[in-house]
């Protein structure tokens, strides 16, 4: 039970976690870009 909950938990932060971060970034450089 325990292993399987954490290798979801894995999967999800391989997966979502990146996308998420990605996201920021490119949201941050966009703003930035902007205000030049």
């Amino acid at each position: 039970m325990c292993e399987m909950v954490r290798r979801d938990i894995m999967k999800f932060y391989t997966i979502k976690l990146p996308k998420f971060l990605g996201g920021l970034v490119r949201a941050m450089i966009g703003a930035f870009k902007k205000n030049e």
